[in-house]
């Protein structure tokens, strides 16, 4: 994949993410609860994942999947459960763009962190311009949540 693709697609995640969270704050206004919504987004995109990659690969995907599980594996799920709840408990609590905001300015802390030690798997050298940029970014954050 192409770094532009990369970028759109980026862009693209971080739009959906704003629209699905308004969407799931109306789900648990209409009295749902956080985790009967957070269950309801889960088991979606599980049965969509799994109908697509069992078209790809066939029934027997599941099987291969659990013979290569390690213990470890399931952190990524609890954090992107916890990130979810966190974004609708923001938006009902502080709203989307106050929300996205403190989000963002996170992960661009925690991201430049990765980058630095290595961790994330891309090559990035963390220089004055991201030093800087993310500098703006956090005071931007300041800013909107002031």
């Amino acid at each position: 994949m192409s770094a532009s693709a990369a970028i759109l697609l980026a862009l693209a995640a971080g739009a959906a993410l704003a629209i699905q969270n308004t969407i799931m704050a109306a789900v648990v206004d209409r009295g749902v609860g956080f985790i009967a919504t957070l269950i309801i987004n889960s088991t979606i995109g599980l049965v969509v994942l799994a109908a697509i990659e069992t078209i790809r690969s066939g029934p027997g995907f599941a099987a291969e999947i659990f013979a290569q599980v390690k213990p470890w594996f399931v952190l990524p799920g609890l954090l992107g459960t916890f990130f979810v709840f966190a974004g609708v408990f923001g938006y009902r609590q502080l709203g989307a763009a106050t929300t996205i905001v403190l989000i963002v300015a996170a992960q661009l802390a925690m991201g430049i962190a990765l980058d630095a030690l290595g961790m994330s798997g891309g090559v990035r050298q963390i220089g004055i311009q991201t030093l800087l940029g993310a500098a703006l970014l956090v005071s931007g954050a300041w800013l909107v949540v002031r």
